[in-house]
């Protein structure tokens, strides 16, 4: 029996730290799908080319609205506000509104400076 108890104890552990993993890769790949669509889309700006400024502030939109849920199920009010403001930035540079662009990278530093130490989250 007490084997047993033991056996169940280290597969529920490790379970726990799979999932904690999986979490970390999904948000890491909410963060680069961001990332990447943020050069594109300043690029874009700057060539004054309105579909890719488009195509690009949609996917940096798409990409900052999982962030803000993600943020939103850990109960991190301020990551999540942070990430709702970089959201609404993208949306209003897809609509055409190239000032909007100037609150994305405050924003994102901003939340950076809360919720990072070098490559890890603050505890």
């Amino acid at each position: 029996m007490r084997r047993i108890s033991i056996f169940v104890s280290v597969v529920l552990f490790c379970s726990v730290g799979l999932i904690a993993q999986d979490e970390l890769a999904s948000y890491q790949g909410m963060m680069k799908a961001a990332a990447g669509a943020n050069g594109p889309m300043r690029k874009a700006v700057a060539d004054k080319d309105a579909a890719a400024v488009k195509a690009n502030a949609e996917k940096m939109a798409s990409a900052m609205d999982d962030i803000a849920k993600f943020w939103a199920g850990k109960h991190n009010a301020d990551a999540q506000k942070f990430a709702e403001t970089a959201r609404d930035a993208a949306k209003a540079v897809a609509g055409g509104d190239d000032s909007a662009l100037a609150k994305i990278g405050p924003t994102c530093q901003g939340c950076h400076a809360i919720t990072r130490a070098g490559n890890d989250f603050k505890k």
